[in-house]
């Protein structure tokens, strides 16, 4: 019996396995790391058959003769491409998290860290409260639906074996990490401006009014006036954060077609 076809299809979908397994490490929402290792891998198999039928074997392709230094450059190449395409889309939650430590600053809850089970760093608390609501407006845009669908398309655009990044790759790349920093400042402008505005007033307090210690009256304003800008500002924040997921989407497909031939 001939298993040189059998070999050739199975390693063909260990590959895919590997960069679809790689990418969703590296995605929000399925990179969480309170999510199983179990379902993460029970998960990325199953899109992996799901995909595997539509994906095209590459020219030459014989599996059963490949050695094992050229298979493991396969499955490093494939690897290094999950990352690289899931690792992009996080940047704009990266940029949720960065608003929340400008505020958490301002706020007065600069030395209040907890422990972000995604990523297992310290990050500031109202950063991690910005976070859980991006994600949860993620997903109501169907956001990881998109994800899904740009994964199995890199699959057209960098096929198997064929990751070889352009030279634009890093300009792109450069520019999306640039909009991390713009939408944390985008996020988070509403509440500064009214901390601001705050001080201002406890400024012009603290001249009219020598005998009221503004330091310790100070303290609860802001974090009042903050927690409830916050609250007030959850509209705007709805929208910055589709405006930026939007505009995101082009760049994200630009990225992935530069990483292939």
């Amino acid at each position: 019996m001939n298993l040189e076809p059998f070999i050739d299809q199975a390693l063909l979908l260990a590959l895919i396995f590997l960069r679809i397994a790689s990418a969703l490490a590296v995605m929000p929402f399925f990179g969480y790391r309170g999510i199983p290792v179990i379902a993460k891998a029970g998960l990325s198999i199953t899109i992996a058959l799901i995909i595997f039928p539509g994906v095209q074997t590459p020219a030459g392709w014989t599996g059963a003769d490949l050695g094992l230094f050229v298979f493991i450059s396969l499955a490093v190449a494939e690897i290094v491409t999950g990352i690289l395409v899931g690792m992009v889309t996080h940047f704009i939650f990266y940029g949720v998290e960065l608003s929340g430590q400008y505020l958490g600053v301002q706020m007065g809850f600069g030395i209040v860290n907890v422990v972000d089970p995604s990523t297992e760093q310290q990050i500031s608390i109202i950063g991690q409260l910005q976070y859980l609501f991006a994600i949860l407006i993620f997903l109501t845009f169907n956001g990881h639906h998109f994800l899904l669908a740009g994964l199995q398309e890199t699959f057209s655009t960098v096929p198997v074996g064929g990751f070889g990044p352009d030279s634009g790759l890093l300009t792109i790349f450069i520019k999306l990490m640039g909009d991390l920093f713009v939408a944390g400042i985008k996020i988070a402008a509403p509440v500064m401006a009214a901390i601001l505005l705050s001080e201002v007033a406890l400024g012009i307090v603290a001249r009219t009014v020598p005998q009221m210690n503004v330091f310790i009256v100070g303290f609860p304003l802001k974090i009042g006036l903050g927690l409830l800008a916050l609250a007030l500002s959850m509209p705007m924040f709805v929208y910055i954060l589709k405006l930026l997921w939007k505009n995101f989407q082009s760049d994200w497909w630009q990225f992935i077609g530069l990483l292939g031939p």
